[in-house]
């Protein structure tokens, strides 16, 4: 009798559990970087279980709003990308999924056309699709910093995202919220390094590369914004403070580049990297984001050095898993 009713136990308490577990995908349609994330959710308990399935596209819509003569997010170029998201989707949906969401970030907000285009992408994918804020973008890389590294305690945390077309800080102090809603990123940067280094036109030029000596004056153009633009609460912070790079320049072309075994980087390690990294041509470098992964080097470390940040930790994190973190909450 005691064997039943420990088997019987047994079977009501799985029963009971399974009911909070389900499959849950996230779209982040990035201004670089459309990503998937499909992860094993307890409702219950109200967290993440385990990531079942990531995977990310580079598709370059910020690169193709710069070279726009309008303003607007080619349509074409987005008609040729479609196709590619839509087999994303597909792979997502063999998971079994019972929701899935999809925010667009800052290449969508700054186009012209960009919510039209959000439109016809959420028409095309029959997903909705909500074009984002930057400061719900600073709010979901932080959830997604949390989520992935498991941080409990936040205090002294800065969560630092740069993509392809802005740059965010979040930070919770004391029950307030502090926000840097930054306009320098991955493409706009470089841009800057081929408009004012070296005197060519980004709408007909794509790379900066090599770099080579213009690395000092790189490196001034990003220490220059950090000092012009980062608040006064980020500044007084930052030499304390934890911070943690999500995002694809920090978790991915940074870190890839400086130690790709790693989850953290130094400043003296990244400029170490970049002093050797600013002397190759685009066809040395091996990555779908050439053209911006050395001058990403320059953006950070130029940032680092003004606010005197000694060390970022990295998380590979999408906004997609902040997304669905921060639903469960």
């Amino acid at each position: 009798m005691k064997k039943i009713f420990v088997l019987i136990s047994l079977f009501s308490a799985t029963t009971w559990a399974q009911p909070c577990l389900e499959n849950r995908a996230a779209l982040d349609l990035g201004s670089g970087t459309t990503k998937a994330y499909v992860a094993e959710v307890d409702t219950c308990q109200k967290k993440i279980v385990k990531v079942i399935f990531e995977d990310r596209l580079p598709l370059a819509f910020n690169e193709a709003l710069e070279k726009s003569a309008d303003g607007t997010l080619p349509e074409k170029v987005v008609g040729e990308a479609t196709p590619r998201i839509q087999a994303l989707l597909g792979k997502v949906k063999t998971y079994n999924v019972k929701r899935i969401t999809a925010v667009a970030t800052s290449v969508f907000r700054v186009a012209k056309n960009g919510r039209a285009m959000a439109r016809n992408l959420s028409r095309d994918l029959q997903i909705p699709v909500e074009v984002i804020s930057q400061e719900q973008e600073a709010e979901l890389g932080y959830w997604s910093a949390l989520a992935q590294k498991n941080i409990s305690d936040t205090r002294d945390l800065i969560v630092w995202d740069i993509g392809g077309g802005s740059m965010q800080m979040y930070s919770r102090d004391k029950g307030r919220v502090h926000i840097y809603e930054g306009d320098l990123a991955s493409v706009t940067f470089k841009n800057k390094i081929l408009q004012i280094l070296q005197f060519k036109d980004p709408k007909s030029h794509s790379s900066p590369n090599p770099i080579g000596l213009q690395r000092e004056a790189a490196l001034q153009l990003a220490k220059n914004h950090a000092y012009l633009n980062v608040p006064a609460y980020f500044k007084k912070k930052a030499s304390q403070a934890r911070w943690v790079g999500v995002g694809g320049v920090i978790s991915m072309s940074v870190q890839r580049q400086v130690n790709k075994e790693a989850s953290q980087f130094t400043q003296d390690e990244l400029n170490e990297a970049l002093k050797k990294r600013v002397w190759l041509k685009d066809s040395e470098i091996h990555s779908d984001y050439r053209i911006s992964d050395i001058s990403n080097m320059a953006l950070v470390l130029g940032y680092m050095q003004a606010l005197k940040i000694e060390k970022v930790e990295t998380a590979q994190a999408s906004l997609g898993q902040g997304l669905i973190f921060k639903n469960l909450r």
